[in-house]
Parts: structure tokens; C-alpha cells; sequence
């Protein structure tokens, strides 16, 4: 009996010991009211919101844990499951080195300073023409036409008498050798004629340059006047490979840089060779024109023959750069999303600058570097995006209206998917015939009926309540029976006006 009382008191200071230490708040409350109530949403409609697992009433997508907390504007919350569904890749913000091989396209041309014309230099009649037709290839000093000239004769009768009279005339026999030389009669043919002493009654004009002539404009027996341009001649020992690099290039050529000329039409011969010239401004094409000095010394590279050019470069220094997929371009705008964790995808502006091989694009300014930026899938987030703020917008603007009941989606959706979920949208945007034999003619707005003609009125004011809609309202889809909508393909759900007259 004694051990029994003394077992029984020993209980009693245990579970008062007990009773003492552990806190009695935590003792009192039960775990489950201790957790916060765990709400669901659509991954692709983050609109619905429901207390309990379910399916979405409107893509049938199962419900998936919201997570708690806010992100910045604009931000999506997706989960795992969704993710791996929309192929979402990310890629971190890294500094790096843009290169680039830029490719133009020209043709080679003559090389300007190299272009040379002969005129004539006082009047005459040509009486012998030694180059006479063009494609001619002539060397320096090599005799060109003879022509005869009154002038000519006179001079050259004015210089033998200055030769003549000795050393009293030197300042008149410089004077006259000067002219003839002024008047592209060679040294030879003067000093031919101090020997001779003989008045020859033609001079020969000779060229004053080697290469090509390209131009003549003289025949035999043509009076000449002084001025006249008789050839145009050019040397092709050297050429011009000019070609025309687009715009978003031009920040990668520049004087100086080598660059890789090929040529097809020689048996794909390459050369190596530098750019010599940028032009300064765009052409009409909006390309700029480049320009590089090849040798031609083989005469093999002629005047319009096609080129390829190819320039590779470095944009000195290391700039932030992602892949070209990242950026989101609407015109007005350039966007990326970056992932900030648990699941959230947060809109970010930013501002680009020139583009690398492989596609990789320099960030001047709205990402930072090791930041996860979304590279495939980006346009379903930047989608949901829009749509979750129009929704939103729309449903302040209806409730700031006193547009009624807001719907059913942020309630309890029904565990199974159910087409006929009723949509309050209103009830004076759909219009139908009064006629209840043309309940089939539905539309947005005002109208006529197709099949009697009668002015279509709000459907709230008919007992039509056979309808069915796209849950998006800009997809304008309104049919008579369930269905899927023919512009974006999701289930047509069913439509009950706010003045329901069953109710």
C-alpha cells in the first residue's frame, strides 16, 4: 500500500514539473491554428486565387501553392512544375569582351591619285597619233601624238638665235628653253634641237606618266585648242577595295585595322590589308563606306571586279553582357526579366548598346553583374505580365464603378474542372436578338440582327442565358455553345449577366 502512494505522488510532481517548464502559450495552442493558411493559385493565371486545391476554371491547369510575400511591379510568380512546363533558362549577368567579325561586300576601283590626265597646252593640229585607241598600256616619256603648231616653230626659232648670240643672251636662252619645256616638249627634243640647229616643223607630246589609258578624246588631224584633254590615263600598279559596312557595324572598323580581302573570280585568292579610309557620314543605303589600298603589281585585280571583306574586332575594354534572347524589345522600350528567387520573375528596363558574335548584347545600364536573367520563355512571363496588370487594372476600374459582383475566381473553384463557370462580366456588353428564335446571333455591342433585321438589344434585358465566352474578353469570341475560342484556343466558359432573372 505504501509503495502504491509513493509511485502516485511521484506522478503527480512529474507532470506538475512539466507543467512549470514548458511554455503554456505553446501548450494551449493547436499546430493547426500555429500555420498560416496556405492559398493556391494558377501559374498561368495568378488572378485566381483559391483557399483549397483545385483546378483553374479557366486553362484547367492544377492549382499550385502561392508563395507568399510581393515582388517588384510587374513580377510573376511561378512554380517549379509551370517552369519546367514553359522552358524557362537562365543565364547569369557576366562581364566579358565583345568581338566581332564584320562582314562588307564592294568591288575593286580605281585608286584616285592614280588617275592622271594629259591636255594640251597651246594650240595646234595633230599630225601623227602614236596611242590611238583605249586599253592601251603606255610607260612615262612614251611618245603620244605629233602635232604641229605655228607657236612651236617660232619658239623654236626664238631659242636657237638665243643659243647663238653666246653668253649676252643666257637669261633669253632660259627663257626660251623654259617655254618649250612649259609646253610639254621633252628635254631630249630640245637638247636635239641645240645640236642640230634645226627647226623641226612637228614636236612629239609625250606622256608625262605610265599606265592604262582608260580615256581618249583625240584623233589624227584634229585642231586642238589649248586646254584641250587629249587622254586619261591610269596606273592600276595599285587599286582600291571599297566596300559598305550597315550602321550597326560602323562602331567596329575604324583606320587602321586589318582586314581580309577575298576575291572569288581569282581563284578565292585572299590578301591581307588595312582599312585606309571611314567615310564620315551614311549613304542613302544607310551604310558607310570603307576603303582599303591593295597592290596590284600583277596586274590580275581589275576596276568593278567583286570583293568580300572581312574585319574582325575587339571592343576595347569589358562590358556587362548577356545573350541577345534576353532583351525585349518593344519599340518603345527594351525589357529583361530577372530571377529573383523563390520563383519570382521581376521586369526590368534597361538600356543596350552594341552587338557581339554569338548574339551577345552589351547592358549599358539596368543589370548588374552574377543577376539571373530569363532566356527562353521570357515572352510567356512578359505575357502573363501584361495580363495581370490589365486584370488588375480592370478590376479596380469596376469596382471604383460600382460594376457589381467581381466573380467567382477569387473564391473556392471547384476541385474538378467545370465549364460552366459562370463569368459576371457586366451584362450590358454581349447583345442578342429580342427574337428568342435568334438567341443564336451574340456580340459584343450594339447591332442588327443577320436573320431578321431587328436591333440587337443587351442581353440582360432577354431570357438568353445559352452563352458562352473567351475568358479573354480581346479575343471577342461569343457563341451559343461550349467550345474552344478560335483565336487563342482556350475553353469558352459560361456567360451570366448581372441581372440574372432567375435570381
Amino acid at each position: 500500500m505504501k509503495i502504491a502512494i509513493i509511485a502516485i505522488a511521484a506522478l503527480v510532481v512529474g507532470f506538475g514539473g512539466a507543467y512549470l517548464i514548458l511554455p503554456q502559450g505553446e501548450a494551449q495552442l493547436p499546430s493547426s491554428e500555429a500555420a498560416e493558411t496556405q492559398q493556391y493559385t494558377c501559374g498561368m493565371h495568378p488572378e485566381i486565387i483559391s483557399d483549397e486545391p483545385g483546378y483553374c476554371p479557366i486553362c484547367e491547369m492544377k492549382l499550385t501553392p502561392k508563395k507568399t510575400g510581393t515582388g517588384a511591379a510587374g513580377s510573376v510568380t511561378i512554380d517549379p512544375v509551370t517552369k519546367q512546363n514553359m522552358g524557362l533558362l537562365t543565364v547569369p549577368v557576366k562581364y566579358g569582351t565583345l568581338k566581332r567579325k564584320v562582314h562588307a561586300f564592294g568591288k575593286v576601283a580605281i585608286a584616285e591619285p592614280n588617275r592622271h590626265t594629259v591636255n594640251l597646252k597651246i594650240d595646234g593640229w595633230v599630225e601623227r597619233l602614236m596611242v590611238d585607241h583605249e586599253g592601251e598600256i603606255v610607260r612615262k616619256g612614251q611618245p603620244l601624238l605629233e602635232l604641229y603648231s605655228h607657236a612651236l616653230v617660232a619658239a623654236q626659232q626664238e631659242y636657237l638665235i638665243a643659243v647663238k648670240s653666246g653668253e649676252a643672251t643666257a637669261d633669253l636662252v632660259k627663257a626660251s628653253r623654259r617655254r618649250l619645256a612649259n609646253w610639254d616638249i621633252s628635254e631630249d627634243q630640245i637638247e636635239r634641237l641645240e645640236s642640230s640647229g634645226e627647226i623641226t616643223r612637228t614636236m612629239t607630246i609625250r606622256a608625262p606618266f605610265g599606265g592604262v589609258v582608260i580615256s581618249k578624246n583625240v584623233a589624227q588631224g584634229d585642231h586642238l585648242k589649248s586646254g584641250a584633254e587629249l587622254y586619261e590615263i591610269t596606273d592600276l600598279s595599285s587599286v582600291w577595295v571599297v566596300a559598305h559596312v550597315y550602321e550597326q557595324d560602323n562602331p567596329f572598323v575604324h583606320v587602321g585595322q586589318k582586314a581580309t580581302v577575298l576575291l572569288p573570280n581569282t581563284d578565292a585568292r585572299e590578301i591581307n590589308s588595312t582599312i585606309s579610309y571611314v567615310s564620315p557620314f551614311l549613304d542613302t543605303h544607310g551604310q558607310v563606306e570603307i576603303r582599303l589600298d591593295i597592290d596590284n603589281g600583277d596586274f590580275q585585280l581589275m576596276p568593278e571586279m567583286y570583293a568580300e571583306v572581312s574585319v574582325e574586332s575587339v571592343i576595347k575594354g569589358d562590358h556587362l553582357i548577356v545573350p541577345r534572347s534576353a532583351v525585349i524589345n518593344s519599340g518603345v522600350r527594351q525589357m529583361a526579366y530577372v530571377a529573383s528567387g523563390d520563383g519570382v520573375y521581376e521586369p526590368r528596363v534597361i538600356v543596350t548598346g552594341a552587338v557581339g558574335d554569338d548574339d551577345n548584347i552589351a547592358i549599358l545600364s539596368g543589370l548588374l553583374e552574377n543577376e539571373l536573367v530569363v532566356t527562353s520563355g521570357q515572352f510567356l512571363i512578359d505575357s502573363e505580365s501584361r495580363l495581370s496588370e490589365a486584370l488588375a487594372e480592370g478590376s479596380m476600374a469596376e469596382h471604383n464603378h460600382g460594376g457589381g459582383h467581381s466573380g467567382n475566381h477569387d473564391q473556392h473553384p471547384s476541385p474538378e474542372p467545370d465549364h460552366d463557370e459562370f463569368v459576371a462580366t457586366g451584362g450590358h456588353d454581349i447583345h442578342t436578338c429580342p427574337m428568342p428564335s435568334h438567341y443564336n446571333v451574340l456580340q459584343y455591342g450594339e447591332g442588327d440582327c443577320s436573320e431578321c433585321g431587328m436591333k440587337l438589344v443587351p442581353l440582360g434585358e432577354t431570357d438568353n442565358r445559352q452563352v458562352y465566352v473567351c475568358p479573354m474578353k480581346e479575343c471577342g469570341q461569343v457563341k451559343d455553345h461550349k467550345g474552344i475560342c478560335d483565336v487563342c484556343g482556350m475553353n469558352l466558359v459560361r456567360y451570366q449577366p448581372e441581372d440574372n432573372h432567375d435570381q
